[in-house]
């Protein structure tokens, strides 16, 4: 009897150590919120743009030239976080080394859906760490989101959006992905990460990216810079709409979906030559917080996004490269007619480059509250003014107020016929189905020449 209870304790024991080496840990974060945005344009129209053209899953998603703004409406969004839930997981190898994994996937709660992309396409990696630091294989958030996101005191999805703005950051997440993070040195950490473009002899398709981010600390000062260089850059996730893509018939004012469609007595067929057209979008980012009191902190931050191809943007690909024919139809790229239509290829190849200047202020108001504002300026003729208040109810719980006005001019990139450079007031994803929050809205693209005003309120819990 003694033996097996000296057999059952050391059993036990012997359970209880190997528990403690490894360990996988559920964890999450839920945004949601009601927000009222003013001067958004139109979802949808039937009156004949200037330019632009219509698809079958998003009509003027952007409200390109012609089609009215002023239409105002309250939508169900996430503005702080996105929404997302993951494991991550450690096993104790001895000698100081360390085995971990990292799978995050969308949880969006207006649907309970994830993303068409892929069900952990935030982080799906698996690495090694150590007293040398850490190596990552796999899906891992792009470094220079990671930087921009803590530029300023107080930011969240919204005033992030300035990535999308400048468009330096090109995705949030890199396939792929061959990282290495430094140790924590007396305050410094360095990230190295390459993505690989993992098609045998196919330079143009998805391309590689180098990114490199630095972080300091030291007392009340923060450090914060990122590089970003990817290589022929293509509109490969957006593909899927080329083949689809619908023309808009300005005489009958309808929508012809379908690569090939019929118009005046002829046919038509859509296509996207620059699907795989091999572009090179870079981005830089510095940025310093101080505090000045230990209630008070300061921020300020310099961004800089050039390319010469901007079909990788969501919902870009449609203002770019479309010409009418005879006809009235709106069309991408080369095409075949038949029975008179007469076409003529356009090409959705441009470049652009700006800068973004910003500043920021946080206010721990009490231990409770806190309070942010944020002001953004663009080489691109637009700025962002952004307000918020967080007051949590717990450790893990909190509610928040945002405001923000969105100022746009013309922009860069094709002038007034694309809102490339312009910011949007809102910060909600609006994915890929089925995790699309806002139907027919694009929140990548700011309206051109006009000024667009949000307010929201919502709820954030994190477990």
């Amino acid at each position: 009897m003694k033996k097996s209870l000296f057999a059952l304790a050391a059993l036990g024991a012997f359970a209880s150590a190997a528990q403690a080496q490894s360990s996988v840990t559920l964890f999450g974060i839920l945004d949601s919120s009601v927000t009222y945005l003013q001067n958004a344009g139109l979802a949808s129209s039937t009156t004949a743009p200037s330019t632009g053209v219509a698809t079958t899953a998003n009509l003027y998603s952007a409200t390109p030239p012609g089609v009215a703004t002023g239409s105002n409406f309250t939508y169900y969004d996430s503005q702080i976080y996105s929404s997302q839930w993951g494991m991550k997981g450690t096993e104790d190898l001895g000698g100081g080394l360390k085995a971990n994994f990292m799978l995050i996937g969308d949880a969006n709660t207006n649907s309970g859906g994830t993303d068409a992309r892929g069900i952990f396409r935030r982080s799906a990696w698996v690495g090694v760490s150590g007293g040398f630091g850490e190596v990552r294989l796999g899906t891992q958030p792009n470094p220079i989101v990671t930087a921009s996101s803590g530029l300023l005191p107080v930011m969240g999805n919204t005033v992030n959006g300035v990535r999308t703005t400048l468009g330096y950051s090109a995705g949030d997440q890199n396939r792929n992905a061959i990282g290495y993070l430094t140790p924590m040195m007396g305050g410094f950490q360095a990230e190295l990460q390459y993505a690989a473009n993992n098609t045998i002899d196919a330079g143009l398709s998805d391309g590689t990216a180098v990114n490199a981010r630095a972080f300091y600390s030291a007392g009340n000062m923060e450090l914060n810079a990122a590089y970003q260089k990817r290589s022929s850059m293509s509109n490969i996730g957006n593909a899927a709409q080329c083949g689809a893509t619908a023309a808009y018939d300005a005489t009958s004012k309808t929508v012809i979906s379908g690569a090939t469609s019929t118009v005046g007595g002829g046919s038509i067929t859509n296509t996207c030559p620059e699907a795989n057209y091999g572009g090179d979008v870079t981005g830089y980012l510095a940025g310093i917080k101080y505090k000045v009191t230990p209630a008070i902190q300061l921020g300020f931050g310099w961004a800089h996004g050039e390319g010469d191809n901007t079909n990788y943007i969501s919902g870009q690909n449609y203002m770019n490269g479309y010409s009418p024919n005879a006809a009235g139809v709106l069309y991408k790229g080369s095409a075949t007619a038949t029975g008179g239509v007469t076409t003529s290829a356009a090409s959705g190849v441009s470049k652009y480059n700006g800068n973004a200047f910003m500043v920021g202020v946080g206010y721990q108001a009490t231990p409770n509250l806190l309070l942010g504002a944020n002001y953004i300026v663009a080489t691109t003729d637009s700025s962002m003014y952004n307000v918020q208040a967080r007051y949590s109810l717990s450790k893990r719980t909190m509610v928040y107020f945002q405001g923000t006005m969105a100022v746009n001019g013309a922009g860069t990139l094709n002038g007034s016929t694309t809102g490339f450079g312009n910011f949007m007031p809102i910060g909600g994803n609006t994915g890929v189905s089925p995790s699309v929050q806002v139907q027919g809205y694009n929140t990548s693209v700011g309206i051109p020449n006009t000024t667009m005003s949000a307010y929201g309120v919502g709820v954030v819990h994190m477990f």
